[in-house]
């Protein structure tokens, strides 16, 4: 049957937007532009919009590649928020890739990087959040210690806290990390396992 112009699709809500042309703007110039599509696209909650938010995500993070800045962070949050509602395990990719990109900035804050761990943990579970860890443990490997940011110790730092919480599979990864890690690494995994012992 030939759909309306202007007439919900099979997976939207009569009640919510139409999607499309806020994914639309996704693409658009001006940050303060795409930063609100991604908001708004989390809130209409339509599964639509995961891989162009997913896009935005990565194409946001690849300031870092060139300049070691994340440039619109309001941007990164909002796409990382509007990911987290929309809860499609196809974006862990882009979520994984982005903690990835965090910890080779210059500077992050502790915010940012909590976002998108809790991310990757309401999308993808703990299994995730693990996951996720050890791409930014193999990153880190054989990076020379006058080369490590501060987006790694605040990657690390945040991301080590939230495996605490993971069950036994992440006790076991920082008892790992924290013997076998990357050196910048060793004391953040050493100093969360301890705190996690404490309480056992």
């Amino acid at each position: 049957m030939h759909r309306q112009p202007g007439q919900p699709q099979p997976n939207q809500p009569p009640d919510q937007p139409d999607p499309i042309p806020f994914i639309g703007r996704l693409t658009a110039e001006n940050p303060i532009y795409r930063e609100a599509a991604a908001w708004t696209l989390g809130e209409i909650g339509d599964a639509r919009a995961a891989r162009p938010l997913a896009g935005l995500l990565l194409r946001e993070m690849n300031t870092v590649d060139i300049t070691g800045l994340i440039h619109y962070t309001d941007v990164v949050r909002a796409s990382v928020e509007a990911l987290r509602r929309l809860g499609a395990t196809e974006t862990l990719y882009a979520l994984v890739r982005t903690l990835c990109k965090m910890s080779h900035a210059t500077y992050v804050d502790d915010d940012a990087v909590a976002e998108v761990v809790d991310a990757l943990n309401e999308v993808g579970g703990p299994t995730a959040v693990r996951e996720a860890a050890d791409r930014v443990v193999q990153d880190a490997h054989g990076t020379p210690d006058e080369d490590i940011s501060n987006g790694l110790a605040t990657v690390g730092r945040v991301t080590m806290a939230r495996l605490s919480l993971c069950g036994d599979a992440g006790v076991a990864t920082l008892r790992r990390l924290s013997a076998r890690g990357p050196t910048t690494l060793q004391p953040i995994a050493a100093r969360a396992y301890a705190s996690v012992r404490s309480l056992s």
